[in-house]
């Protein structure tokens, strides 16, 4: 009996494939050469729409400037001063310092732009302007001495003197190059000498800010050696005055009894004499060290007036003008004119 094979034996016919569509390059070059006329006169058109709009848009100008900060000596010692210290040796260590860093957080601080919205800037026009006067609008109240002196404990703001304060830390950009360690600061504003004032003010605002940082704790110690020396320079003269005039009234006097008191007040006025001195060396070494805290920041551009506005940038609103309504016309022209969608589906 022969083996029968049960079952239909499988296909050999592919199933249909996807219809794809193809365009060669003739067809594109036949495409352009019949709208580009179209394309390029939408394109154009959009532009110069785009030039227009941008005249709608306030001009603002710029102003920036270059500081070089101080670097730790501490961050420098490493491991050299690990070993040091176990040795029992200070190499010293400036870890009371501000990193780089930070120094964008100070200009974008609450206080500094207290700072800068209750300062006086001068203008093109040679006059002298509030910032919340050009930023604000005319319900926009001025901020007050009040408002600064609580800027970094608790502010109160009114609705409109928010939006300024949004507004103004919007404009103000620093950012530290962490190759270099160069911190560049830039401010925007609707007036090129009032950009260039508040970039001035910003620069001295974080010297200062840096100074009183590093050097508090020294600033403390060298009014409390002033204070001291002070009272201790008055015992020291009382003391001197007693025995000289104790001397002068008695001369001739040859009784022990004087003599003790004569000896007392030598000793009074010889501790009194040695703590003067003692407190004239510390007061000296901590205006020394004082010094020595006090932090460095170079300015190595410092700000400049801008003599051309930083926005509205018109080529950039011609460009992106002219791309929205040339893609648009070519939208129009495959979908309405060519109807390319009735071939796809």
């Amino acid at each position: 009996m022969s083996n029968e094979h049960i079952g239909n034996s499988p296909s050999n016919e592919n199933p249909p494939s996807d219809e794809v569509i193809e365009i060669s390059l003739s067809q594109i070059v036949s495409f352009i050469s019949k709208y580009w006329l179209v394309l390029f006169f939408t394109g154009f058109v959009s532009a110069g729409m785009g030039v227009g709009v941008s005249f709608l848009f306030p001009k603002e100008y710029s102003s920036s400037a270059k500081i070089l900060p101080e670097f730790s000596s501490g961050m420098k010692s490493g491991n050299l001063g690990a070993l040091a210290s176990l040795a029992g040796v200070s190499l010293g260590d400036n870890s009371e310092a501000i990193r780089p860093d930070l120094y964008p957080n100070i200009l974008q601080s609450r206080p500094f732009l207290m700072q800068l919205l209750t300062t006086p800037l001068p203008t093109q026009a040679d006059t002298f302007a509030l910032l919340p006067i050009l930023l604000g609008s005319e319900d926009t109240q001025p901020f007050t001495r009040e408002q600064l002196a609580r800027a970094d404990t608790l502010l109160t703001l009114t609705e409109e003197q928010e939006e300024v304060f949004k507004n103004l830390a919007k404009r103000i950009s620093a950012s530290n190059d962490k190759l270099t360690g160069v911190l560049s600061i830039e401010i925007e504003l609707p007036d090129p000498v009032m950009a260039a004032s508040a970039t001035n003010l910003a620069v001295n605002y974080l010297k200062t800010f840096v100074a009183e940082y590093r050097t508090t704790k020294e600033s403390d110690k060298v009014r409390f050696l002033q204070k001291q020396l002070a009272e201790s320079k008055s015992r020291y003269q009382k003391a001197e005055y007693a025995l000289n005039a104790y001397r002068d009234r008695n001369q001739n006097t040859f009784s022990n009894v004087a003599r003790i008191e004569e000896q007392r007040l030598q000793s009074d006025y010889l501790q009194a004499q040695t703590i003067y001195n003692n407190l004239a060396q510390q007061l000296e070494a901590a205006r020394l060290q004082l010094q020595e805290e006090a932090p460095v920041l170079k300015v190595l551009e410092p700000p400049m007036v801008a003599n051309k506005k930083s926005k509205p940038k018109r080529l950039y609103f011609a460009i992106g003008f002219g791309f929205i309504g040339g893609m648009i016309a070519l939208a129009y022209i495959l979908f309405k004119k060519e109807r390319i969608h009735q071939s796809i589906f």
